[in-house]
Order: structure tokens, then C-alpha cells, then sequence
């Protein structure tokens, strides 16, 4: 058994890496990394989940995800890729800090027990307003249908607590009705206003 990370990333903005939108779901695998029968799973895993995200944020963004061992020794090298719309460049069209949360837990809602997954805004259902709509709640939680749906029976949507150093199966997920904001998806300021004033 084997916990992945899956980062996924697209494209966005500009061709540069800094400017890449992440998302990183957690998915326990039932097949040992040590084999080196194993890279072609998670190989699989990684088109699978490339295939799906791409068709569901419905932009023309290049999308990539690849596969870390989450216990690996350092340095840790992907295990696995796949690229989807290669060459594409999304736009995208809203602050990229605003995100909409998916957030998750095993069997309690408990420290170490959750985790959550900030969406974009961008590759939601249409533009924000003041709070979420329930069509843009609704399309952050296909993503948990699709998370949930990813490989077969051995593999589990997961919760990665590096405190403990476990693995726990999501059995629970919601999406609230309000914002979020990763400050870390901003672009870099490419000019500036600024003034002095008359104080002493």
C-alpha cells in the first residue's frame, strides 16, 4: 500500500511555471511504489485523474498532473504524469486568488481527520458574485464525485496527516456558500501607483 499525492496543475496566464494554478488531492493506492511493477499504475492513475479534471473545468488550459509518494525519501520523483491540452494557456478572468473550498473528512470532523482542496474560481460554472451559487457549490462537489470515482476498488480519495503519519479514507465532504482566498495565486505586480503626502 502506497499513499499518493496527485498534484495537478494547469496552466494559466502565461506559460510560466509561478503562474500555474495547484490543486493537490491525496489518494491511498493499493499497490507498493517499491515495485517497479507499480509505476505503470500510478501512471494510470494520473491519466485517469488528467482525463477527468480536464473535462470537467471545461477550459482549453493545459492541465498536468503527477504522482508523489507521500513517505518518500527526499528528493521525491514522480512516480507517474500525464498532460492534457498541451500548449494550451487558460485565461483566467477573475481575481485568481478567489477559490471556492472543498472541504472533506474521515468518519469525524477532528484534527487530522480533514483536509480541504481550494478550487479556483475561474473554472466555475460562472462569474462570482457576492457568495457562491448553489451551481457553483454543485460543480466544486463533482469534483468529489470524481476524486471519489478515481481507479477501482483499491484506491481511496484520502486524508494524509503528516503528524501521525496516516492515511484515512474521505467518507464525508461539503462546500460552503461563502469565498476563500489563496493569496499565493496572485500574479506578480507589474506596475504601481503612488503619491506622497503633505504630512510632516
Amino acid at each position: 500500500m502506497s499513499t499518493l499525492r496527485l498534484q495537478c496543475s494547469w496552466k494559466m496566464d502565461s506559460a510560466f511555471p509561478r503562474d500555474a494554478m495547484q490543486i493537490n488531492p491525496v489518494f491511498d493506492v493499493g499497490f507498493d511504489l517499491q515495485d517497479p511493477t507499480a509505476e505503470a499504475d500510478a501512471e494510470q492513475l494520473c491519466i485517469d485523474l488528467a482525463d477527468g479534471i480536464s473535462a470537467w473545468d471545461g477550459s482549453a488550459a493545459e492541465v498536468t498532473v503527477k504522482a508523489y509518494d507521500v513517505q518518500g525519501t527526499q528528493p521525491v520523483y514522480a512516480a507517474g504524469q500525464a498532460v492534457r491540452n498541451v500548449g494550451g494557456i487558460g485565461s483566467s478572468g477573475c481575481p485568481r486568488e478567489l477559490a471556492l473550498c472543498l472541504s472533506f473528512y474521515s468518519a469525524h470532523n477532528a484534527p487530522r481527520l480533514r483536509g480541504r482542496v481550494y478550487i479556483p474560481a475561474v473554472f466555475l460554472t460562472s462569474a462570482p458574485g457576492q457568495r457562491p451559487t448553489t451551481a457553483q457549490m454543485n460543480n466544486v462537489g463533482s469534483l468529489a464525485l470524481l476524486f471519489q470515482a478515481l481507479g477501482g476498488a483499491n484506491v481511496d480519495w484520502s486524508i494524509w496527516s503528516p503528524t501521525t503519519s496516516e492515511r484515512h479514507a474521505v467518507t464525508h465532504w461539503w462546500v460552503d456558500d461563502e469565498w476563500d482566498v489563496q493569496r499565493s495565486r496572485g500574479l506578480r505586480a507589474t506596475t504601481r501607483v503612488s503619491g506622497t503626502t503633505d504630512e510632516s
